[in-house]
């Protein structure tokens, strides 16, 4: 009897790890963020470290499986995170680095942070024991990332900066209605014109694919941003739900990428539909399997500086929440010839934040913050 009992305990086990999967993947400014279908805890993170003429790899074993393509993230300092299934019940995460760093796992019920500090501050001994460290403390993704490099000599690096703001829709497209039934065509255009003023203070030559009521093809937004020979290019718009109005709310700032995350699919189902019927389906699948991969991490690295301001300068007056940096397929960045990325600056279906994305002092907010990201940017990439 105690041979079939613990026959059941270790198929049950199996079982259960099976059960766990890891849902999303969320890229912060210093940190990952695992998302989770159920709860989890700090026996299902197996961690050990390897050394290899001078790189270390940190690595995790995950009881779990990776719902979704591996996925590979880009951090300064020449820190790379890989993500991928290694086997039918373990997920593996790989953390490679030149120097011995410190990295701190936080887990709060369904998510798991892996924070990574800067790279530059080495540790003394790479013993497993003093690298890897959990902390019981809740993990919680709306909290801010850790602060970036400060933007220096700012005026002096902008005034060779081209920028070109492209406010979503327009026209005949009056996008996602916010709670107070105004079109998203309206907020996102405020938002654009209070950020070309900002950015203009602060030296840039910006230009706007829209600023009036107008409608713009997608391929007509980037081929605008390639004429001026643009430095970055970003579009700004605002989410929407059928379901969970509620509940579903925050910040977020997309790339463009070959990954097809569900969340990322239904957002850019959004963002797409007006331009749809120009390119079939293999057409779109060329286009993304001849991305530039500098032009990809360019993005990333865009992404994460622009989310990073924006949630720094709103929360010195609201309470908002971190979506995060995510990547999507989105055919409005796809002809940029520069780094590109899709705000989505809050949900108009929640009811507290698609108010309060009508009004002109939080669209003023996020300008700024968005401008705060472009000079963090090329603070680190002149």
């Amino acid at each position: 009897m105690m041979r079939v009992f613990l026959i059941f305990l270790f198929l049950g086990n199996i079982l259960l790890a099976q059960s766990l999967k890891i849902t999303s993947i969320q890229q912060n400014q210093n940190s990952i963020v695992l998302n989770f279908n159920q709860n989890i805890k700090k026996q299902d993170f197996k961690n050990f470290s390897l050394s290899n003429n001078g790189e270390i790899r940190y690595v995790y074993d995950i009881q779990a499986e990776l719902m979704g393509s591996a996925k590979v993230f880009k951090f300064e300092n020449n820190i790379e995170v890989k993500i991928a299934q290694n086997s039918k019940e373990k997920a593996r995460l790989v953390i490679n680095t030149p120097k011995a760093i410190k990295i701190l796992l936080e887990i709060s019920t369904k998510k798991a942070v892996l924070k990574l500090p800067n790279a530059n501050k080495s540790v003394n001994s790479p013993s497993i024991a003093s690298l890897f460290e959990t902390s019981p403390s809740k993990a919680n993704i709306a909290k801010a990332p850790p602060k970036p490099t400060p933007a220096t000599n700012t005026n002096r690096v902008s005034k060779k900066k081209i920028i070109v703001i492209d406010p979503g829709h327009g026209g005949k497209d009056c996008g996602a209605i916010s709670v107070g039934k105004v079109c998203e065509k309206v907020i996102v255009l405020n938002i654009g014109k209070y950020l070309n003023e900002e950015l203009k203070k602060r030296g840039y030559q910006v230009y706007m694919t829209r600023s009036k009521d107008v409608f713009i093809g997608l391929r007509e937004r980037t081929r605008f941003a390639n004429n001026k020979n643009a430095d970055l290019f970003i579009s700004i718009h605002a989410n929407a739900v059928s379901e969970n109005k509620e509940k579903l709310e925050g910040i977020e700032s997309y790339f463009l990428s070959t990954a097809r995350s569900e969340r990322a699919k239904k957002v850019a189902a959004l963002e797409n539909k007006d331009d749809t019927e120009v390119m079939n389906y293999f057409s779109k699948q060329s286009f993304l399997n001849t991305l530039n991969t500098q032009r990809i991490v360019a993005s990333n690295r865009l992404a994460i500086d622009i989310q990073y301001g924006m949630l720094q300068v709103a929360r010195e007056k609201f309470k908002v929440v971190d979506g995060g940096v995510r990547e999507g397929p989105f055919w409005v960045l796809v002809g940029a010839l520069m780094p590109s990325v899709l705000l989505e600056v809050g949900y108009l279906t929640h009811p507290k934040e698609g108010e309060r994305l009508n009004q002109s002092a939080f669209q003023k907010t996020l300008a700024l913050g968005i401008a705060d990201g472009v000079d963090s940017y090329f603070a680190k990439n002149p």
